[in-house]
């Protein structure tokens, strides 16, 4: 059981900082509905002083919300995950279709939830399953040290240095639009039909990543994302098999 429990936890991790090779995605229809008929002016930044100003502020970004779909290995599943960029504290929630999955990350603790259904697959016993259902399991120390650099700010970083490399590959006719109401600058790649959204509010924040390809990711909460606390002594579940 704890092998398996280390290899499924380690998978996770896997699943949300493997945004940089391309893998998460939705469905063009959901990608296009989200996503206003973009405006053109004369009034926009350049589009590489836009991108640029992008990558600096979220360089310096102290937390972000970041939401979307996307596939792994072929398996579309839905991520919902908010923390600090340094990776102090975290919430993740990933749904793969079948139940959401969530993740607590409190300084080098993390914390797992989900359904019987996950814990029936997982390990089969009936009185496992019936302990921790609905409740959050402490990972041991050893499932928690296989997981790598996960954070929120690894993942903003592959985010924002997805598609680009040099100005010149960007589109220099930059639009502008909105996301969510609030007013945007749009910038798009010239290969790859990569579209940041960007804020028009000076302060250069994404708001949105977008790709016929690839899919969707909105980003909020910049700078304000409040600290995951570790669950209550009546939320843990008591699983020393673990």
């Amino acid at each position: 059981m704890r092998q398996r429990f280390r290899q499924c936890f380690a998978l996770l991790a896997a699943v949300a900082l493997s945004l940089s090779a391309c893998t998460f995605t939705t469905v063009a229809a959901v990608a296009k509905a989200s996503s206003p008929a973009p405006r053109v002016t004369a009034k926009a930044p350049t589009a590489a002083s836009a991108y640029q100003l992008m990558r600096r502020n979220g360089a310096t970004a102290t937390s972000v919300h970041i939401k979307g779909a996307y596939t792994d290995n072929g398996q579309q599943a839905q991520l919902d995950v908010a923390g600090d960029c340094a990776g102090m504290t975290m919430r993740m929630l990933v749904d793969f279709g079948s139940g959401v999955i969530e993740v607590l990350k409190v300084n080098d603790d993390f914390y797992l939830k989900a359904d019987a259904v996950y814990w029936t697959r997982l390990d089969g016993s009936a009185a496992i399953t019936k302990s921790v259902d609905g409740k959050y399991v402490k990972v041991p120390a050893g499932s928690a040290a296989g997981t790598g650099d996960f954070r929120v700010g690894t993942l903003l970083g592959q985010v924002l240095a997805e598609g680009i490399s040099a100005a010149d590959q960007l589109n220099p006719k930059v639009q502008t639009t909105d996301v969510d109401g609030a007013p945007a600058y749009l910038i798009t790649t010239k290969v790859g039909d990569v579209k940041f959204y960007i804020s028009a509010d000076g302060q250069g924040r994404l708001l949105r990543a977008e790709s016929a390809k690839i899919g969707t990711l909105d980003f909020t909460q910049w700078d304000s994302v409040a600290p995951t606390s570790a669950p209550p002594a009546d939320q843990l579940a008591k699983t020393p098999s673990l």
